[in-house]
């Protein structure tokens, strides 16, 4: 029997480990927009969204009820029979859900005990009285929660087991106080009264608690508990070869549980059913990717960033749509002259700032131009700047004349606002599509603003 209740704990330990609920994600599941083409194959798989973030864990409760107390004061020797008095008893628990269906907490109780053993003609043979104070540490499992996570039912049963520490104060009488002798029986019965105002005594509890939470915050709870102490002398009396004291009691308990109504609690979590995601199945693209990699070469050769510069444009023979350029003057992607450098004209190299399609944000390469642009005007405070915003050949001829001034608007705004430039000093003028005539390359070389300075 002592071997079966040895492995008690690990029994229940067990179960309040079933009562953890997983985690995924770090406690949360994201959902998900999924788009998918035509020759995906899209099937479901099951993924469980759980997370108890933000719960409350905290309750308290507070209890009342009656306790009887089984030592070894009992029936023997043709006398009239004893009797464990029933006393009124109470006590509140500080708990902590670890889990919806796992908590561990702090007991405490006021036990009054009392027990009494009279022989024929009103002979007192054991008389004891005693006041009692507990502690204990416990951990208790929810069996409901346990073993039906997802259940929505209001009522709980809870297992409880611990150890704890009790003192108390106690009075032990009887008529055959110094004789020795008791109903003619020798060394059967205490035979002296005894009064002991520091006794100490540590126990065992069991419990089992029914409970229904009639609210999110208030559950009330019927609670009946067993605990065994770990001498046979609370009351006084040893009786060799009788197991150790014991004491039964039946509550009834009201439970507060902490910011429930708010953020909810831990108590109250139900697992959440599972949520079918969609899942794709992405056939085998490696044809496709095949094919991309031979127009990205194709490309490649297009733009060959590299190779020789007959006209010393900064543009590669390979690209350079104008192989004779002449010394000093400005040119495009394709090595085509856009101005020439004049007594009233000047055109710096890093003169160009290039925008995404139909966007007017400014990137590292277009920052690090204006940068440059504001050193310049800086270091010359008779230096004039005008910004022109020019724009590919897509959409229509209006609409490009608007995003080519916003474009040289950002440019201007920029010098003003994050270097000082006196507004007074820049032009912002958007000149719309740059070649309305070719239509061979309407692509980012003509999302432009040009820098042009003059004196």
């Amino acid at each position: 029997m002592k071997r079966k209740l040895l492995l008690l704990p690990f029994f229940l330990m067990a179960v309040g480990l079933l009562a953890v609920p997983p985690k995924k994600n770090g406690g949360s599941v994201e959902d998900y927009d999924y788009e998918y083409e035509t020759d995906y194959e899209v099937g479901t798989d099951t993924v469980e969204k759980d997370t108890t973030k933000g719960t409350s864990h905290w309750s308290i409760a507070l209890e009342a009820g009656f306790n009887r107390f089984d030592g070894d004061i009992k029936e023997e020797y043709n006398s009239v029979v004893p009797t464990s008095q029933t006393k009124f008893m109470f006590g509140g628990a500080l708990e902590y859900n670890i889990a919806p269906a796992w908590s561990i907490g702090l007991d405490y109780r006021y036990l009054p005990l009392a027990a009494k053993h009279e022989g024929k003609k009103g002979l007192i043979i054991s008389d004891f009285k005693s006041t009692m104070h507990s502690v204990d540490f416990f951990t208790a499992f929810n069996l409901v929660r346990a073993f039906l996570p997802r259940t929505k039912s209001k009522w709980g049963v809870w297992t409880q087991f611990g150890l704890g520490h009790a003192w108390y104060s106690s009075k032990y009488r009887t008529d055959r106080a110094g004789t020795g002798v008791v109903n003619g029986y020798k060394q059967l019965y205490t035979d002296f009264n005894d009064t002991i105002s520091d006794g100490r005594v540590m126990y065992y509890p069991i419990s089992l608690l029914i409970e229904y939470n009639f609210t999110k915050s208030l559950a009330l709870g019927l609670r009946a508990q067993m605990r065994t102490f770990n001498n046979d002398y609370v009351e006084r009396r040893i009786d060799k070869g009788v197991t150790n004291d014991r004491l039964q009691f039946a509550t009834l308990q009201l439970r507060w549980k902490f910011n429930a109504h708010n953020n909810d609690h831990l108590r109250n979590y139900v697992e959440p059913e599972l949520v079918q995601q969609p899942v794709i199945d992405i056939p085998d693209y490696t044809p496709r990717l095949d094919d991309l990699e031979r127009r990205v070469k194709r490309m490649e050769d297009i733009l060959c960033p590299d190779g020789p510069d007959d006209d010393g444009d900064g543009v590669p023979n390979c690209r350079d749509q104008e192989p004779e350029t002449p010394a000093g003057n400005q040119v495009d992607f394709w090595g085509r002259t856009i101005g020439k450098v004049t007594a009233q004209k000047m055109v710096d190299e890093e003169a160009f700032i290039y925008f995404d399609f139909d966007k007017t944000g400014l990137d590292y390469e277009a920052n690090k131009a204006i940068a440059i642009c504001a050193r310049k005007m800086t270091a010359d405070p008779e230096l004039l700047v005008e910004v022109r915003g020019f724009t590919d050949n897509m959409g229509t001829t209006d609409y490009n004349a608007r995003l080519s001034q916003r474009r040289a608007d950002v440019v201007k705004s920029e010098l003003i606002k994050k270097y000082g430039i006196s507004a007074d000093r820049i032009i912002a003028n958007g000149k719309g599509k740059y070649n309305p005539e070719d239509k061979t390359m309407p692509f980012r070389p003509y999302r432009t603003c040009v820098l042009f300075y003059n004196k």
